[in-house]
């Protein structure tokens, strides 16, 4: 594949000129103090700011994580798991933590990627540009299955490279493992499969892989990396498949052009800051694609179809089946653009600016953790309502979990309710108990009825002047209504207080209720 070999001079003065050199000469010390700022500003901020955790980290993180199955109703197993090990170990800081080591190992592989097609200080401009792509930056406190997903594309996409330039059976393994994981991670991760086969039977010099082992043996790896869950697909009747089907929903007539149209705008506009980031660098401008490398050049051609085809595809589906899509979906589809950018305009390599690039990406970190510490302390007097992450969760369980022992006599062992406010609940509860998630046992496929008659059950629900009683799905047979209780919120006495009902079905053999 082709390589660049000679870095263009940079002329200037004083200290720019320094700051420019140094970044030139130290591309891999610039990158570790990059993957520093990230995880340390973007863990210690939100961790700071957050009362509660966040919702993706309570619902299909920690509620899900702590039954340890090999798959849930809605997704794979593996950011569940990871969740849950990183809470265990270190409390609430553990899942900012977690992201945050999840963007940073994706800036990684990009490097490692950028490093095989050009000089070290170009690989580092098309990796630092990722940090003006929106989903690198306000969405990564959330920790999630998107989140989860980045670093395994990055890494997928290295080792495809690397198999394709040294046709080793080890890298081959490794590309196998990765896409394994990803599966394992979220299914989207097929759409990266299908660029990387499309890649390879885009050009001559690529399809002569299928006459050797290597995508054989890579196709077998993660084959057995997911066996484990394939079997639970099975063996649950593929809750998740109906998931997807049933979230993504169908659209017809119009709707139909405009879903996977709106999604792309929404990509774009993902992008626009780290197109403007890009401009001031002087990596694009104009001019600066005149003599843009052909279809014939490998590693433009790897950069486009696998930087871009996933999403394409996406939309493409979309038109064409009718199903439904969300843009954070696109969170994991965008690690290669900066290396695309920067690759694209080889021939203007000396137009840019090392030093207007970190400054910029300096900027981008403090604005953007600003604008979120904006967003979490005055959000709930602007709008009226608190963010996940600022809901009275200790309180609840507190308060909660002792009015359940003093009722029973028997310990808390499952929570039903929304997935939130249940999962709010059995998170600070100790010892943690197992959510009943809508009171759905296809949900909440690690109970069973025995199990929940034995232990009986918890029943919470937010109420308010339209849900003064427990919706439809919660009313369990034997549930006895034990009343509402109050709670301040965290940081503002400007709002009503949160009113949540609770009621009990009392567990087999349990002290008879002592009232209200």
């Amino acid at each position: 594949m082709a390589d660049a070999n000679s870095i263009p001079e940079h002329s200037s003065a004083g200290n720019w000129a320094a700051l420019n050199g140094w970044l030139q000469a130290n591309p891999l010390r610039a990158l570790l103090v990059f993957i520093g700022a990230q995880i340390l500003i973007w863990t210690l901020v939100p961790w700071a700011l957050g009362w509660s955790l966040p919702l993706d980290v309570v619902c299909e993180g920690l509620s899900w994580g702590h039954e340890w199955q090999w798959g849930y109703y809605k997704h794979p197993p593996l950011p569940s798991w990871e969740a849950e090990v990183a809470f265990d170990l270190l409390g609430d800081i553990g899942p900012y933590l977690l992201s945050q080591i999840s963007v940073g190992v994706t800036y990684l592989f990009v490097y490692l990627l950028g490093r095989r097609m050009m000089p070290a200080p170009y690989a580092l401009a098309g990796t630092v540009l990722l940090a003006g792509v929106y989903y690198f930056s306000i969405p990564t406190p959330q920790f999630n299955h998107n989140i989860a997903q980045m670093p395994l594309w990055a890494a997928a996409a290295y080792f495809y490279y690397r198999s394709l330039e040294t046709r080793t059976l080890g890298s081959w393994t490794l590309l196998g493992l990765t896409i394994g994981l990803g599966m394992l991670t979220k299914y989207s991760t097929a759409m990266l499969a299908a660029a990387i086969i499309f890649y390879a039977l885009s050009a001559r010099s690529t399809r002569n892989i299928f006459a050797s082992a290597g995508p054989y043996l890579a196709i077998l790896v993660c084959l057995v990396v997911m066996t484990p869950h394939l079997i639970w697909l099975v063996h649950n009747n593929f809750p998740t498949l109906n998931f997807v089907v049933h979230r993504a929903g169908h659209t017809v007539a119009i709707h139909r052009l405009l879903t996977p149209l709106t999604f792309l705008a929404a990509q774009l506009a993902a992008l626009l800051p780290c197109l403007t980031v890009a401009a001031i660098a002087g990596i694009v401008g104009r001019g600066s694609f005149r003599e843009l490398p052909t279809w014939r050049d490998d590693n433009l051609r790897f950069l486009i179809v696998l930087g871009l085809g996933p999403a394409l595809l996406a939309a493409f589906l979309s038109l064409a089946s009718g199903l439904g899509l969300y843009d954070e979906w696109g969170t994991t589809m965008w690690n290669l653009t900066g290396l695309l950018l920067v690759y694209a305009s080889k021939p203007w390599w000396e137009n840019i600016s090392f030093p207007r690039l970190f400054l910029c990406v300096a900027a981008l970190f403090v604005a953007m953790p600003v604008a979120y510490a904006i967003a979490e302390t005055y959000g709930p007097e602007w709008r009226g309502a608190h963010p996940r992450t600022q809901w009275p969760d200790r309180a609840m369980a507190q308060r909660l979990s002792a009015a359940w022992t003093r009722t029973t006599g028997r310990k808390l062992e499952v929570v039903a309710g929304a997935p939130w406010l249940a999962g709010l609940i059995a998170l600070r509860s100790e010892p943690r108990p197992s959510v009943f998630t809508d009171a759905n046992f296809r949900e909440a496929l690690w109970l069973s009825p025995a199990k929940v008659r034995e232990s009986g059950t918890l029943v919470v629900w937010q109420v308010s002047k339209q849900t003064p009683l427990p919706p439809a799905n919660l009313m369990l047979p034997g549930l006895q209504m034990m009343g509402t209780m109050d709670f301040m919120w965290p940081y503002s006495n400007k709002i009503e207080p949160l009113h949540i009902g609770w009621g009990i079905v009392p567990p087999i053999q349990s002290a008879p209720p002592a009232g209200r």
